[in-house]
Parts: structure tokens; sequence; C-alpha cells
């Protein structure tokens, strides 16, 4: 009998132990083209420390058990974790879990419900999460909600109150939500992304009291999670992510009962480091000590390593060897071992362990790994540097650049702004066993362009020019950087082409494509336009892409300009207000088809350069140009920053005179969306 309670009590006391789930792969998010081909890796390697962060949080916490999923490069985190203070710790055990054949955050869950290893409540946390709060206090505060809120209360998401446009929020986690006012639960929950409207059932403002609206949060990627969690992400296969999980619970909450709130914490530090513009807000938030305790000098990443703080936040750790005349001058780390020359400056950068830097070097804004060499009277600007990179004498890396492992660059050479370069180039066949096209094995044999010495070659991340994913790689870079990403066919290496070409807008190939283009869009004229026909219209456009080698970011804006271009070349004889009225007509029948292709940032840059070519050739077009923009912004093809952006690029090519012609005849729409703008932001400070 006293066995038997002895063995309760025991269960009980294991139920009290706190846990945590760390995911140490991002599945829905990419943190750069320089991860391996895989693009689920957390970080990539020689980085993976930056789950440090996380650990200590938590074990600062108190949390009993910290288990830690991988899937790929699992191998390299347990011996990181093995070969840190985290695997010695009496209070936490921190233990990892592999598993190979995980794609999704909700596959990682659906693991860890049948290793039965969850007991009680426990915190869901990602990897790369960077934060000061109580994670203790949060685990326990929903513990306590539950005796009010009932067991069903299944989960708390941590938030941070934040304004829009705070430079710490990661837009692609913008969220709108509507809860309930005194008690924070969820009532209905969207996620922004490029949506301008928020549509809210009336059944949330019909079935609650009082219902308050938040777009003012900043999602930090904690979650206090009640232990059926990973049995309702077993019982649902759908659920891949956190927001498929939010939303199924929403819309089955009558059925299953289940309900979810969240916490607001206001002066604790929170942020996911889930791309580089999240990488480098968050690193400025750390070197300006917004996130302490969890701050360079409390040495919690390296217990061999012992760092000094220093005024105007510069962070040295054990040997670094500083010459006579070299300037750090604000907001700096650099790493153990590494040597700093004389007459050099760095402002702004993080230098990792056991880099070479020479004399009369410059340095600002940028992110040196371990074991890089850079050589007299070479400049950096903006650009991230990874391990083992060497810059021979005098050479420029000019902003938004990449350089990833090993690459070897100069003497003498300038890197061209948004370059992203590697040390070897593509395999010979690609995915599918497949030879690559002619096209890139001579990218591949002529890449080397780079300095004498150089062994560098371009990146390109995917041989599918119809995919995304380059171009949301780009827009990652232009977020961090603010920069225009140059593509491979205008970058400064391709010297030996005819500069005479540059003077062509549309090459033979280009003319021939747009012309089929036309033709394939007239066969659809008198066709209903649907989801069905949209997706076969991509098709034949896509084909003509490949036939005639057109590059993705032409496309943007020959699409839209094939579909302006439609009424004139099929009646040459309609006036203003007729052209007007068709050329409308047709952007908002193919609207679908055009955003399949301008969705970013930077694809909507290509699309009004292009449009603003095509004033130069067509004086109908230019007479039309202001009304075809805000109808193009009326069908949320262009947001508003985005002409804004072009509305105030300096002139580009020998035709000034037109283009400040079109700059006045459009600076009506350009107040009008300023103000627009302006009012927005007053509403969201109010």
């Amino acid at each position: 009998m006293s066995r038997g309670k002895g063995k309760q009590r025991e269960d009980l006391k294991q139920e009290d132990v706190s846990q945590a789930v760390v995911i140490a792969d991002s599945f829905n998010v990419r943190f750069g083209p320089i991860t391996d081909r895989k693009p689920r890796t957390l970080l990539p390697v020689a980085n993976v420390a930056m789950l440090d962060y996380t650990l200590e949080s938590l074990t600062s916490a108190g949390i009993q058990e910290i288990f830690v999923f991988c899937c790929h490069h699992a191998d390299k985190i347990k011996e990181h974790i093995s070969n840190s203070k985290f695997s010695s710790l009496t209070s936490s055990t921190v233990s990892t879990i592999v598993s190979d054949g995980c794609m999704s955050m909700g596959d990682a869950l659906r693991e860890i419900h049948d290793k039965s290893i969850i007991r009680s409540d426990f915190i869901l946390i990602y990897g790369d999460v960077v934060t000061n709060a109580n994670l203790s206090s949060l685990l326990e505060e929903h513990k306590k909600s539950k005796q009010t809120r009932g067991n069903n209360a299944v989960m708390t998401m941590v938030y941070k109150s934040c304004p829009p446009r705070h430079r710490t929020r990661c837009q692609e986690d913008d969220v709108v939500m509507a809860l309930e006012t005194s008690t924070n639960r969820v009532l209905h929950y969207q996620k922004v992304a490029d949506h301008r409207k928020f549509v809210l059932p009336k059944e949330v403002l019909s079935s609650n009291n009082e219902v308050t609206l938040r777009y003012d949060l900043l999602n930090c990627q904690i979650n206090i999670c009640s232990p059926q969690v990973p049995s309702l992400f077993k019982d649902n296969f759908d659920y891949l992510t956190r927001d498929d999980f939010v939303r199924g619970i929403l819309e089955n909450e009558e059925i299953m009962g289940y309900t979810m709130y969240i916490k607001v914490i206001q002066d604790q530090y929170a942020a996911r480091i889930s791309n580089l513009h999240m990488y480098d807000a968050v690193s400025r938030d750390i070197l300006s000590r917004w996130s302490y305790p969890i701050v360079p000098d409390n040495s919690f990443i390296e217990e061999r390593s012992s760092v000094t703080y220093g005024r105007h936040n510069v962070y040295l750790s054990n040997d670094v060897t500083l010459a006579r005349g070299c300037e750090l001058e604000k907001s700096v780390y650099v790493g153990r071992g590494t040597s700093v020359g004389s007459n050099t400056v760095i402002t702004n950068s993080v230098i990792g362990k056991d880099c070479r830097i020479g004399e009369n070097v410059k340095i600002d804004g940028a992110y040196i790994w371990d074991n890089v060499t850079i050589e007299n009277s070479c400049r950096v600007e903006s650009s991230i540097l990874c391990n083992g990179v060497v810059l021979y004498d005098s050479s420029h890396v000019s902003q938004g650049c990449i350089l990833s492992w090993d690459v070897k660059v100069g003497p003498s050479i300038t890197i061209p702004r948004g370059t992203r370069l590697k040390s070897s180039p593509d395999d010979e066949e690609d995915d599918f066993g497949e030879d690559l096209p002619e096209a890139d094995q001579a990218t591949k044999e002529n890449a080397h362009h780079f300095g004498s010495r150089s062994q560098a070659y371009l990146f390109r991340l995917t041989q599918d020019p119809t995919d995304s994913d380059e171009e949301e790689e780009d827009q990652l870079i232009h977020d961090m950087f603010g920069l225009e990403i140059q593509s491979e066919s205008e970058s400064d290496t391709e010297t030996d082409l005819d500069e005479s070409s540059e003077d062509n807008i549309m090459g033979d190939d280009m003319d021939v494509f747009y012309t089929e283009a036309i033709d394939t869009l007239k066969k659809y004229k008198n066709l209903k336009i649907d989801g069905t026909s949209t997706e076969n219209l991509k098709f034949e456009i896509n084909s003509l892409k490949h036939s005639y080698n057109i590059n993705i970011r032409d496309l943007y804006g020959l699409i839209t300009k094939a579909i302006i271009d439609l009424p004139m070349r099929e009646d040459a004889n309609l006036d203003g207000n007729q052209l007007l009225s068709s050329m409308k007509q047709n952007l908002t029948k193919y609207q679908a088809l055009i955003k399949n292709y301008v969705r970013s940032g930077e694809s909507q840059m290509d699309c009004l350069h292009s449009l603003e070519d095509f004033c130069q050739t067509n004086e109908k077009v230019q007479s039309l140009f202001m009304k075809l923009l805000h109808h193009l912004y009326d069908l949320d093809i262009l947001s508003e920053q985005a002409v804004i952006k072009w509305h105030g690029l300096p002139p580009m090519g020998d035709n000034t005179e037109l283009h400040v012609s079109i700059r006045k005849q459009v600076a009506p729409l350009i107040k009008w969306l300023q103000e627009a703008e302006e009012e927005s932001s007053e509403e969201d400070s109010d």
C-alpha cells in the first residue's frame, strides 16, 4: 500500500517537471541562399551556435527537460550541444531527437507524440529565437490560467506589443487578430501577407459582447502548449504549421471545444531569426543590448571565451590582437583569436573567430564569420562572408553580397552589389539526374571572373526559372540591405557581351517571345478566365519562356506589357477613353495571371521599369500611364510602397527628359498614395 502511494507521488513529481521542445529545423522559412541544397536548414552549419541563445533562455528560466528536435545537419547540432556548457548542466537536461523524414513542424510534433515524452504543459519554440522573457513564468501562468479557462485551453501564443513597420517585425509573420477583450481568447486569426483587407466573420461580433482587433503585435514564435497539442497534430495530418493548427482549432471550436489565447509581453525582448532581414535586425538589437542579459559579454555562447564590453557597444573576446591605429567605432563584436591591422576601420559589424584582417581595411555593416582572411586595403560593405572566405589585396565587396564557404576573390576586384558567390560550380547533373542545359554548362565554365586568384562561382538557387525561390531570396537581401538585386544576366562579370546590345531593349528571341505571347492572349479573348484557364495560360507562357530562354525578371514586365498592348494590336483606331477602358478590362481579366508572376517588391519594380520603357516607344501608353498605374494599384498588383519607391529613383539611361516627364505626369497619384500612407500611419499610432 505504501509503495503504491510512493509511486503516485513519483508520478506526480514527474508531471510537475517543466519541459520544452525546441524545433531546430526551419521548415517554412529560408535563412538564405548560403545553406545547402535542402532549404529547410535552420541555420548554416557554421552558425549553428545561434541555437545557444534559445537554450540559454530556457536553461536560465529553469526549464528542466529540453528536447531539441533536428532533421538536417543533426550530427552537427548534436556535436555542438555536446561541446557546449548545456551538455553538463545539472539543473536542466538537453536531449536531441533526430528524424530524417520530417517535412514540417507538424511532422516534428507528430514524432514527439509517438515518442510519448510530453507529460505536462510545455514550451514550443524555434531554435533561432532570441528572448530575455521569463519563460518559466509564462509556463506557470498558462498552467494557472487553465484552472479558470479549463483544460481545453490548448495553447497560449506569446506576442510582443510592437508598432507596424518596426524593423524587428517580420512581415511574413504579421497577423490581424480578433480577441475576446476580457480574456485575450483568439476569436479570429488572419495572416496579413500582401492583403490590404481584413475579413471578420459576422459571427465573431454577434457571439461576443466585446471584441478587440490587434495589428500591433510582433510574433515571438514562443508557444505555451497543453499536452493535447502533439496528439491534435497526430490526429490532423493537414496541420503542417502552427498557423494551420490555429485555423483548424478556430474552425472546429464548436465541435472540439478547444480554445487558444495570447499573452502580450511589454518590456521583454523576443524575436526569431527566420531570414536575412531578421538576422540583421536581431544582431543589431543584441549589440545594442536590447536583449539584456542575453548579450555577448555574458559569455554563455562559449565558456572558453570571456568577452569584454566597452564604450559605444564594442565587444572584444580573448586573444584579440588590435594593431596601433585601428578603429572599432561602434556596435562591433570581435571573436577570439582575430587580429586587426593598423589603420583599419570597423563599424556596425560582427567579426567571428580566428579571422585575419589586414591594414587599411574598411568594414561597415558586415557579418564576417570564422576563419576569414581580409588582406590589405580591402573594403566590405553590408555583406555576409561565411567561414573560410579570402579577400585578396584591394578587393571591394559591395553592398548586399553573400560569399559562401571558402570563396576566394581578388586581388584588385570589385564584387557588384547583390552578388551571391559559392566556392564550387554546379554539379554536372541536376536533381533529376539529367544533364544541365548548354547555357548552364557555359555558365559553370566561365563563372570564374572574380580575380586572378579567385575561387568563386555565381550562385543560382534553382534550375527552374519559374520557381519563386530565387525571387524570394532576392527579396530577403533587398529587405536586409535595402538594395536592388542585380540578376546574373546584368552582372558586371559578363563584360564580354557586345556593348551595343545594351541599347537594344528587346533582342530577337525576346521579340519573338513577345509576339507569340500576344497571340496566346488573343486565343483567350472570348473565353472566361477561371482557375483552369489561368493554369493553362500559365503553362503556355512558361513553355514559350523556356523555348526562347527568357529571363524570369524580364518576364514580369513583358506579361503586363503584353496585356496592355493587346487592345492596340487588335484595333489601332481606338481613341483614348476606349483604349483605356479596354486596357483596364484586360488587366482585370488577367489579374490572376499577372499576380502569378508579379508578387514580391522586386518583381513589382521590374514590372514598373518595363512599363516605363514601354512609354518611351508608345505615346498612347505614356498619356494613359498614371491611370494604368492607379488601376494596377487597385487590383493589388502594385503596392503603394513599390510605386512610391519607383517614382523616387534617379534617371536611368540617356533619356532623362522623358524620365522627368513621366514622373511629373504621375506626381498626383504619388501624392495621393503618400497622403493615404501618412493617414494610415497616424491611425496606427493612435
